[in-house]
């Protein structure tokens, strides 16, 4: 059987891996105002952060719209004999509903498993990964889905905000709300908690915030995959990487990954994240 994985732009996935993978993605979308872009087609990165830093104009995403994904199954139906759509976080995005809708609307329900990987950039991805190898490898439609929780199991997503600013006006910050309207100008570390952004550490300052990233990453122990995310300063991003003393388990190191536009909206800039696969 030859099962399909389709995911979104908000997995974050290195473009040679998608290729090498024949991965599916769908692009969310980004808008500046008036003008609209589809994440990672219409806008890469490096144009996304420019915008993002030099223009005084707060960008907002929308999920791929029911018709995309309708698009995107037909397209697929007749080469493949199952499609595995797995997606960011339902708590954090409408693109899992978008998918079920388009699902049900074409009829689609014995072709098409829609998956809430409950998480975000390549904590979602390395899930995806894991799906695509195992359907490379021949794996039936459970097995890849087994794959793909058992990363999603596994991983810890630790993120270091400059401000939390982003989030609040997209909406997204979750039970880490509590943290708007402090005295104190906090520089928190985020998780995701169920597929929701809840607090990890309060820091006081970004250079602690760095110190306290980095002990918690080690405190992941023995590691299968791990990604060092940054939306607009890499140097921090690249440091991080090379003061990490976890061991990888197999022939593997720590990836150096800028968050896509879709994320980067609601990261904005300055943040520096690590996402963690313990091993076995």
């Amino acid at each position: 059987m030859a099962i399909k994985i389709v995911t979104d732009s908000g997995a974050d996935i290195p473009d040679d891996m998608v290729k090498e993978l024949d991965i599916t993605v769908v692009p969310l979308t980004v808008s500046f105002g008036e003008e609209t872009y589809k994440d990672g087609v219409d806008l890469s990165s490096d144009e996304f952060y420019k915008k993002l830093i030099n223009e005084n104009i707060m960008p907002s995403t929308s999920q791929p719209s029911v018709g995309t994904f309708c698009e995107t199954y037909s397209d697929l139906k007749n080469d493949e004999d199952h499609i595995l759509s797995i997606h960011i976080s339902g708590k954090l995005s409408g693109t899992i509903n978008s998918a079920m809708q388009a699902v049900k609307e074409e009829d689609m329900e014995t072709m098409v498993t829609v998956f809430d990987s409950k998480s975000a950039s390549i904590g979602l991805g390395f899930s995806v990964i894991a799906a695509a190898q195992a359907s490379k490898r021949g794996e039936s439609l459970e097995q890849c889905k087994a794959e793909a929780q058992s990363v999603l199991d596994r991983t810890e997503v630790l993120i270091l905000f400059e401000t939390l600013e982003y989030l609040k006006r997209g909406g997204r910050i979750g039970n880490a709300s509590a943290l708007l309207g402090g005295i104190l100008q906090l520089k928190p570390i985020l998780t995701l908690d169920d597929g929701e952004i809840a607090t990890k550490l309060k820091i006081r300052t970004f250079r602690k915030g760095l110190m306290s990233l980095k002990q918690l990453t080690e405190e992941c122990g023995d590691l299968s995959d791990a990604a060092i995310l940054y939306t607009t300063d890499s140097t921090e991003a690249n440091n991080l990487a090379n003061s990490i003393s976890n061991r990888f388990v197999g022939n593997t190191a720590a990836q150096i990954i800028r968050i896509s536009p879709a994320i980067g909206t609601h990261a904005g800039p300055g943040l520096i994240g690590v996402i963690c696969v313990k091993a076995d």
